[in-house]
């Protein structure tokens, strides 16, 4: 599967899993875009992301940044 870095500014967000990519190299992405299509396991159904975001080279804890409903 596939994986798109998004920079913005001193931080970089890391999106794994994807299997259809629908932005490339340089487009500017805004809030709520679509940006790709996470992989479903054909077999169990599990669709699964996996969401990295690091500032600058420091590797940071995602669950500090995604907002909890």
């Amino acid at each position: 599967n596939k994986a798109i870095q998004i920079r913005h500014g001193d931080y970089i967000t890391v999106y794994q899993n994807i299997t259809d990519v629908y932005v490339k190299k340089g487009d500017k992405v805004s809030t709520r875009q679509e940006i790709g299509k996470i992989f479903t396991n054909p077999t169990t159904g599990d669709t699964t992301l996996k969401f990295l975001i690091f500032q600058n080279t420091n590797k940071l804890n995602p669950e500090e940044w995604v907002y909890r409903m």
